[in-house]
């Protein structure tokens, strides 16, 4: 498929960015792993006594960790977020199912995607991304067309659709992880998890700072917060494994890949000193994506979520955002439509 005529080239350009910094907060996905992240966020504001949102511009998050980000712009504090989050783990993958499972995804997505929305529908409502407080952005996979499908709030003119959308369904098609859960089709298109191609969205969110707000690369600071990476044992096995030994190791390794090369060019362009990584090493196996110990995760989160906290202070915490106010809804076009940019432009 020729990428030709696939964006805009041209459109409503970004004003003057105003103000010394823009802060971002990304959280990259993990599945189940990810109530870790909303643990490690709760322990920042117990610690320092602050409110996460306040200091951030933009919020990114793939997969779990876009509900995660969903749940902040949605107004929950991240301890009611971990709280609900523990709860979506333990209906939507019990463990009567997790052993079941791993058959299960030979032939067919191993859990069900109308208990994971009854749950999100408990926590997030009927609110849509328009009624965000914070601006996000929340990446999928279109498996149809096969490119990027990114939701955005509306914090720029070139995006008119995705404020309409509600934030259940946009948590359902960036936590569609394959062999997991089935496509979530949003509104029509059949939508699969962000972590195919952007498992730790920190470049994404520096896209959007920069094209779609004008912000100077320079005045960009990033906390990248991820989901207990298991390190490495098993290279020596993998190195001649075929289809039987890949299986259980691929998407693993295939996250921790994506986050790691994101994490890397994030760095370049932000620079070493504004970009922060925040991750806890576990032995591997320890966690998968739909297994947990609930009371491990919150141990992980608790004791080393002690080292983030003066860093925290130090780079973040001194940093006001201003309020959100979305963009109001686009009006009716006047004349011949000359921007044909989709809502997922990079």
């Amino acid at each position: 498929m020729s990428m030709t005529g696939s964006y805009a080239s041209h459109g409503p350009t970004p004003g003057r960015f105003q103000g010394d910094r823009f802060q971002i907060l990304s959280l990259d996905g993990g599945g189940a792993r990810a109530l870790f992240t909303a643990h490690v966020l709760a322990h920042i504001e117990e610690d320092l006594g602050i409110v996460i949102t306040d200091h951030f511009d933009l919020v990114a998050g793939t997969s779990a960790g876009g509900i995660v980000a969903l749940g902040l712009g949605a107004g929950l504090r991240p301890k009611e977020i971990a709280e609900h989050f523990g709860d979506l783990v333990d209906r939507v993958f019990p463990a009567r199912l997790q052993r079941r499972a791993r058959w299960s995804r030979l032939r067919q997505p191993a859990y069900d995607s109308e208990v994971l929305r009854d749950v999100l529908l408990e926590v997030l409502g009927h609110r849509t991304l328009g009624d965000s407080c914070m601006r996000l952005v929340i990446p999928s996979w279109d498996i149809q067309r096969g490119e990027v499908h990114i939701f955005k709030t509306r914090h720029s003119e070139r995006l008119t659709r995705d404020w309409r959308i509600d934030m259940v369904d946009v948590a359902l098609a960036t936590t569609a992880a394959p062999t997991y859960f089935r496509a979530a089709r949003v509104p029509d298109a059949p939508l699969i998890d962000g972590g195919v191609w952007a498992n730790n969205p920190s470049v994404l969110a520096i896209g959007e700072a920069v094209s779609m707000l004008g912000v100077p690369l320079e005045a960009i600071r990033v906390l990248n917060v991820g989901t207990m990476e298991p390190f490495t044992d098993n290279a020596d096995r993998l190195e001649k494994a075929g289809i039987l030994g890949w299986g259980p190791k691929a998407a693993g390794v295939i996250l921790n890949a994506s986050s790691r090369g994101g994490m890397g060019t994030a760095m370049h362009l932000v620079g070493f000193d504004d970009f922060v990584r925040f991750d806890a090493p576990v032995p591997p196996g320890k966690f998968a994506l739909d297994r947990i110990n609930a009371q491990s995760v919150r141990g992980y989160a608790s004791t080393t979520s002690r080292n983030l906290a003066p860093e925290f202070a130090a780079k973040f915490a001194d940093h006001a955002a201003p309020p959100f106010t979305p963009l109001p809804p686009p009006s009716a076009p006047s004349g011949p439509r000359t921007d044909t940019l989709p809502e997922g432009d990079l």
